[in-house]
């Protein structure tokens, strides 16, 4: 009787349907949905960081690139250098046809996500830093990352570049309040 009952308890629990499984399509069958289910799972590759993408496409350029934004753990914020650069680039000089050398530049560049635009833009008219920087012959731009691509086909990462002048600050000044030239 005691028998009869834990043989009840086996065929209701899921070793009692595993058997069942084994009679119905044979040991082998299920043997591979064991093995598949305990298989490891492929983990989905972590996206890059808009930073990380930047230094990529800045070594694809054949730039000389390097973060300067930093962490600080006490106020748990990232700091940029002059409040708006991530990354540091510098154009190597360039030879021309003419044998005349070009001169290299040294570029600071903000990177965000496609969505940050509009929010980075406003930061960087808003820094005064970010003025004196392009004065003093800096080039500066911001570089946003979205993905992009035609329905139903495979979406890339797609680079969104803005370049800041002198006449990117003067664009944002009303008229009435510009200083006279």
């Amino acid at each position: 009787m005691v028998t009869a009952r834990i043989d009840e308890l086996i065929a209701a629990s899921s070793i009692g349907a595993g058997l069942r499984d084994i009679d119905g399509r044979g040991i082998e069958a299920h043997i591979a949905d064991l093995e598949q289910e305990m298989a490891p799972r492929k983990k989905r590759k972590a996206s890059n960081s808009p930073t990380q993408r930047t230094l990529a496409e800045c070594r694809k350029r054949g730039l000389i690139a390097q973060v300067v934004e930093r962490w600080n753990p006490h106020a748990k914020v990232r700091v940029d250098l002059f409040g708006v650069i991530d990354v540091l680039a510098i154009v190597p000089r360039v030879e021309t046809i003419h044998g005349q050398a070009i001169a290299g530049e040294i570029v600071g560049l903000q990177a965000c996500s496609g969505t940050d635009h509009a929010k980075r833009r406003a930061k960087i008219l808003a820094e005064p830093r970010a003025l004196a920087w392009v004065e003093a012959g800096g080039r500066l731009e911001l570089w946003s990352w979205s993905k992009r691509g035609d329905r139903g086909k495979q979406k890339r990462w797609t680079l969104r570049v803005e370049v800041f002048t002198r006449e990117s600050w003067e664009a944002e000044i009303p008229p009435a309040f510009r200083r006279p030239a």
